[in-house]
């Protein structure tokens, strides 16, 4: 089934499936799963998911999807799915090939009028070859009167020296060349940031199950 992005379509982010670290760093997890009556968070994770999608629904995952053996739970998650590449997806989404229900977004996808000028301002501004950077990731289209930008970094914010800083100056670009007006986002995981025009997908933020883009829309100040 080819995907198909929608108001309905779910989005959730920062799974990690397998990532001992992210236990540790986000004890959030073990609580959930505890409370949830499971000894391993992953398990939980994935009763999560499909407590919400069916097979015939479709979920956008924003990055940072699976670690090492982590991989082994993706076979049990429902929905028809598309793994926008994040930075701790690049030496192994390639692996998602193995999978008929899951597809790859690794580059700029511009679902809006007037792309093809919008892709021309931003080689001008960035040089062609920038951007075939592989952490330009995103999918900017119009829903619900809203202009949204999905990406795994949010936009407009970030720690000081990131290593990831040039890949994201480019996005800021992209979000304010398009004219968005609400970034839907990851790799921030239990931590949100101070712009109200940044929504937060990732697990820690919306209890591990995935959520509607319309739901996600109707959190917006």
């Amino acid at each position: 089934m080819k995907f198909c992005l929608t108001a309905n379509t779910f989005v959730i982010s920062d799974s990690h499936f397998g990532h001992k670290s992210a236990l540790l760093k986000q004890p959030i997890r073990q609580k959930i799963a505890q409370q949830n009556g499971f000894t391993n968070f992953d398990a939980c994770s994935v009763e999560l998911w499909n407590a919400k999608v069916s097979q015939n629904d479709f979920v956008l995952h924003l990055g940072d999807l699976y670690f090492k053996q982590g991989w082994k739970y993706l076979k049990h998650l429902s929905g028809t799915k598309k793994l926008l590449v994040g930075n701790n997806d690049l030496k192994k989404y390639t692996r998602l090939k193995d999978f008929e229900d899951w597809s790859i977004c690794k580059k700029i996808k511009l679902k809006i009028e007037d792309k093809k000028n919008i892709l021309n301002k931003l080689k001008q501004k960035w040089g062609k070859d920038s951007l075939k950077d592989k952490l330009l990731n995103t999918i900017v289209i119009d829903l619900l009167g809203e202009r949204i930008m999905f990406s795994h970094f949010p936009v407009m914010e970030r720690k000081k020296n990131d290593v990831y800083g040039f890949t994201r100056d480019i996005l800021d670009s992209i979000y304010k060349i398009c004219d968005c007006s609400l970034n839907i986002h990851g790799h921030t995981h239990s931590r949100n940031t101070q712009n109200p025009f940044c929504i937060n997908v990732s697990g820690e933020n919306i209890g591990f199950a995935p959520l509607k883009i319309c739901d996600v829309i109707a959190m917006k100040p």
